[in-house]
């Protein structure tokens, strides 16, 4: 049967490609390292690695039992990480994309850990292609998504409708239009998520159906920082109607929706299929659908 000292010595020589440097990884002798993958492949009767005389290449199957391998060393972690603290606290790896950052993510959190005082939370906020990284190498356990995921090994649950706008500046000249062609969007000024972002991605895909270019001119993480540039009349930006309710609320700003292209879009609760559905992260799935709920009376 295999061991978890094996599992440790095969994912350090699939990840290096060299004994030797998986042997000095590990503090151990490049024979032992040598006979660990031997004994592997004998117990599999399969070869894992191609070798070289630089080095090492996993084969079809290496690959495979790297993705288990990686699975099994993980589930292990966090068993032994929960069972330590079991008495006290449960653990949760949570992602946020930035839009759910920005608008809600402080409130269930919040919202959490009043109804559920032993959650302790550890939040990572990044955009949508950053977060399904984390997702298939189990860094985070779960996370609220508001871009496309179409990867199959991640299951995905509606949280919350929501909808993109175009926003400009008083000094615009789209300002106080609520309703744009998108031929009025060509050789314009843009304000944009960064490359990666959920709200890029849709926006470019519309815009790509339309056949109209965007002109680029600023791009950030942020979008304190999109808005105060579109304030500043910089260019138009493009944002969720959830970060952008306050200042058009103040009428600090205008938000336009482009006609025939309805830019609709839901936030996702997204977690690895293999990954074991834990109480904590049924206990967070309660809570963000209560929470959206309430908000979006």
């Amino acid at each position: 049967m295999v061991t978890l000292k094996q599992l440790h010595i095969f994912i350090a020589v699939a990840e290096t490609l060299q004994m030797s440097e998986a042997a000095r990884r590990l503090y151990l002798s490049q024979p032992t390292v040598s006979q660990t993958i031997a004994e592997l492949e004998k117990e599999f009767d399969a070869a894992l690695f191609e070798r070289t005389p630089k080095l090492l290449k996993l084969t079809a199957k290496g690959a495979i039992f790297w993705e288990y391998a990686q699975q099994v060393v993980e589930s292990y972690s966090r068993l032994d990480s929960t069972m330590k603290n079991a008495l006290h606290i449960r653990e949760l790896r949570i992602g946020a994309t930035i839009t759910i950052g920005n608008t809600m993510l402080a409130e269930i959190v919040q919202n959490m850990k009043r109804r559920f005082p032993d959650i302790r939370p550890h939040l990572l906020v990044e955009n949508t292609q950053q977060l399904e990284d984390r997702l298939l190498h189990n860094e985070v356990d779960i996370a609220l998504i508001e871009g496309i995921i179409t990867n199959d090994k991640i299951a995905k649950l509606p949280m919350a409708e929501d909808s993109l706008e175009v926003i400009c500046a008083k000094d615009h000249p789209l300002w106080g239009r609520e309703v744009l062609e998108a031929e009025a969007l060509r050789d314009q000024d843009f304000i944009l998520r960064e490359q990666g972002s959920g709200t890029r991605t849709i926006f470019e895909n519309y815009m790509r159906t339309a056949k109209i270019p965007i002109r680029v001119i600023a791009e950030s993480a942020s979008s304190t920082a999109i808005v105060d540039m579109v304030l500043h009349n910089l260019g138009l930006g493009v944002l969720s109607r959830r970060c952008v309710q306050r200042y058009t609320s103040e009428n600090l700003i205008c938000s336009c929706t482009i006609q025939g292209m309805p830019m609709n879009r839901y936030f996702y609760i997204c977690y690895p299929v293999k990954h074991p559905v834990s109480s904590q992260m049924t206990d967070f799935i309660k809570i963000v659908q209560e929470t959206v709920e309430e908000m979006d009376k």
